[in-house]
């Protein structure tokens, strides 16, 4: 028996979708305006353009700080994936502990950092 392609579940999943980007997009576009204005008090904002983001970019300060951050990251990096092999290895491959393991594992994947807002 052939199974017949329906894909109408995808309107049950719309609405998320909907929501999420609303939240998500609302909040972007307030942090662009923002960025692109000084702003003093209400009604007193004025454009400044890309000023800021040429003089930011040209601080050493901050260039160092990215040099460090990358740096902390490869070395998180070198620990956190040899970590997560050996335990992907030590896992039980069946049974009712294997089934355990995944479940426990998989928990902190139920709930997207993103939607914890929408909540």
């Amino acid at each position: 028996m052939d199974k017949i392609p329906d894909n109408r579940a995808w309107w049950l999943v719309l609405p998320v979708f909907l929501l999420v980007a609303f939240s998500a997009l609302i909040p972007l576009m307030t942090v662009v305006n923002y960025s692109v204005q000084d702003i003093f008090g209400p009604g007193q904002a004025y454009y400044v353009g890309t000023e800021w983001f040429k003089e930011v970019l040209a601080d050493e300060r901050l260039q160092d700080s990215l040099i460090r951050q990358f740096v902390f990251s490869g070395f998180v990096l070198l620990i956190q994936i040899p970590l997560g092999i050996g335990v992907a290895l030590m896992m039980p491959k069946s049974g009712v502990k294997g089934s355990l393991c995944l479940i426990l594992i998989a928990i902190p994947l139920l709930i997207p950092w993103n939607v914890v807002g929408t909540i």
